[in-house]
């Protein structure tokens, strides 16, 4: 099984790094190393991890080998435009909008089977702040409702979109 998770996870790989169609110039302004995907881009890249078993396949693979496994590092940095982001980010779920990195936010995705949630940018104007206090990863829960502390997540407020999750 987990051969063809890998084998499904390289062809994956390989369609990502394909030559992409030529980007708009909000996309181009908004593809910056370490920013989230556009909402076109976005669409590209779940397509490609739809039906939902091959986002399970990627999660599967992610539970098994962590966030620093090569394929999925690099999965992660397509996501990404090239850069994981180092530290905070947003996502698009109204109920969790703020994560303490990337591989928090992608275990939660999984975890909580909501495959197809996005990273965001935090609102005009504000930085996701990362936390002043170190703490050890293995203590910050990735299950269940996420607060920062100090109210970081105001940085990550949703505008009252709700996402659209594909089945």
């Amino acid at each position: 099984v987990m051969k063809l998770a890998a084998s499904f996870l390289l062809m994956l790989l390989e369609v990502l790094l394909l030559p992409e169609t030529p980007l708009s110039a909000e996309e181009a302004l908004a593809s910056t190393p370490g920013s989230p995907l556009s909402s076109t881009e976005y669409e590209r890249f779940f397509a490609l991890l739809t039906p939902t078993w091959k986002a399970e396949t990627t999660c599967r693979l992610r539970a098994t080998h962590g966030c620093r496994n090569p394929t999925l590092v690099q999965l992660d940095q397509y996501e990404n435009h090239g850069l994981v982001p180092d530290g905070a980010v947003c996502s698009d779920l109204p109920y969790a909008s703020w994560f303490e990195s990337f591989c928090q936010f992608a275990q939660y995705r999984c975890s909580n089977h909501v495959y197809y949630a996005k990273v965001r940018p935090p609102r005009v104007g504000t930085a996701v702040p990362s936390p002043g206090v170190a703490v050890h990863k293995s203590v910050i829960p990735f299950l269940g409702a996420l607060t920062p502390p100090s109210g970081r997540h105001r940085h990550c407020m949703n505008s009252g979109e709700t996402p659209v999750h594909i089945k």
